[in-house]
């Protein structure tokens, strides 16, 4: 019933962000009076109200950026991945210590708040919000760092992560620990190890494309390869033993008739062809089972793994009937349906020097700007003080770290919006401060107010 009128919602207010839930519904649970009275680590703070019949929670959310706003700006990579599992697992600890209900512990990407100097998470607790179980909010996380993780890193970790997805699938972790799934270094010993982690899944089969099925082939390769010496070596027997039977009988104790001679000295020579053939096989094999790892991905990294595969399989190209100038004379052909693209309109920032208070510095990937002209190169376009994870860096105290993002929005060639990404001290356009996470377009000769510093926008 409380369900249906749950409204979720950002406030600012006295230099202050909240995330806001209300209901109809009095929250009453002894787990809210636990969580207000301790203010333990990984929650976040909140404050409850009642107005007309309308019950809220406000979680104080200043100077902190939701995880999925964090990594739409950037790749994950493993590290990152070992972080959140990391603080997922304090979180796990200090709700037991509290007796809390991890269920109601919110750990889908837009309900977990992270700051971006320490990466430390903070958590959202609510009891009616989303009935998802631990397991299934586990489940969504994962999915979201599959599709945000940084694919052009090593395989190894490509394969280690997707093992660790299928763990969390069939409910293989601790949560207590979730850094377990990630303790298995050495592929060899991967399948004794999942054997003792699971003890009463040992009759289960788990068909996954992890790599205890390489070490299979390369074992059976193996195998196959003793077999062909030993072939070789009865092949090269039989052969020494019919050359001598006819042309040097003295040497051998006893009597063989040529027609046994002439048999061995057959099959020797056709043992040995055999064993060349089989041995081409076999190398043909292993050179055409190198293979991409089969996940979902955006249609960026699908590219990157198409590339490779290219790369992989270069003499089949060659092979192909498409010639390359039929390919460019496609590309040429698409061109011409975009004539409009190379006549986009760019968006700059120009820093309004009459208004400031203080010294103000930009830098543009490390390096200052002197003509104080903010011109974007990429969209989305982050706008912070916070190096590692901003286009363009300004210093100074009134700017948070990631405090604003210009985008372009696709298709229309001259519109750019702007966001605020949880700034404390604010984003204003023409004077009117801008919503946490709302988008506002940006127009040629408005006056966009990063906290206390005024840029003019010129698009042209």
């Amino acid at each position: 019933m409380g369900k249906e009128n749950i409204n979720i919602k950002y406030e600012h207010q006295n230099n202050s962000n909240y995330l806001v839930i209300e209901d109809n519904v009095e929250y009453d649970d002894y787990q809210y009076k636990m969580l207000r009275r301790n203010k333990p680590e990984h929650f976040l703070r909140f404050s409850m109200y009642s107005v007309n019949g309308r019950y809220g929670i406000y979680y104080d959310i200043t100077s902190r950026q939701q995880l999925s706003k964090y990594y739409e700006y950037g790749k994950m990579t493993m590290e990152d991945v070992k972080s959140i599992c990391v603080n997922i697992s304090e979180m796990v600890r200090i709700a037991e210590d509290y007796m809390l209900d991890i269920d109601h512990v919110k750990i889908e990407p837009r309900f977990i708040y992270m700051d971006v100097g320490t990466k430390k998470l903070q958590f959202v607790y609510h009891t009616k919000v989303n009935g998802y179980s631990f397991n299934e909010s586990l489940k969504i996380l994962f999915e979201f760092i599959l599709e945000h993780f940084d694919h052009s890193l090593d395989k190894e970790s490509i394969v280690q992560l997707y093992e660790v997805y299928q763990k969390v699938i069939v409910g293989d972790y601790d949560p207590f620990n979730l850094m377990r799934m990630f303790g298995i270094k050495k592929v060899k010993k991967q399948e004794e190890s999942v054997i003792q982690d699971m003890p009463e899944k040992r009759d289960k089969e788990i068909k996954t494309v992890i790599a205890e099925q390489m070490i299979s082939d390369k074992e059976e390769k193996a195998d196959e390869s003793d077999v062909n010496i030993r072939k070789v070596i009865i092949g090269v027997v039989s052969m020494a033993f019919g050359l001598l039977g006819i042309f040097v009988p003295g040497l051998i104790p006893f009597r063989i008739p040529s027609v046994l001679s002439f048999i061995c000295i057959v099959a020797g020579i056709g043992i040995l062809v055999f064993c060349k053939k089989e041995h081409k096989k076999l190398q043909s094999v292993i050179l055409t089972q190198k293979q991409s790892i089969p996940y979902v991905v955006k249609k960026d990294t699908a590219q990157v793994l198409y590339n490779e595969s290219v790369n992989v399989n270069n003499k089949c190209i060659e092979e192909k009937t498409v010639s390359y100038d039929d390919i460019c004379n496609e590309t040429m052909l698409l061109s011409e349906y975009m004539p409009e693209k190379n006549s986009r309109k760019e968006l700059k920032l120009v820093l309004q020097k009459e208004n400031l208070i203080g010294e103000v510095l930009i830098y543009i990937r490390g390096v200052e700007n002197e003509d104080m002209v903010i011109c974007m190169d990429k969209y989305p376009y982050v706008i912070g003080s916070f190096e590692k994870m901003s286009d363009v860096v300004i210093k100074a105290q009134v700017v948070s770290r990631m405090h604003c993002c210009i985008y372009h929005e696709a298709f229309k060639d001259d519109e750019y919006l702007v966001e605020d990404l949880n700034a404390t001290n604010g984003t204003y356009l023409n004077g009117e401060r801008i919503g946490n996470h709302e988008r506002k377009k940006l127009s040629d000769g408005d006056v966009l107010k990063i906290a206390a510093i005024s840029f003019k926008v010129e698009i042209s």
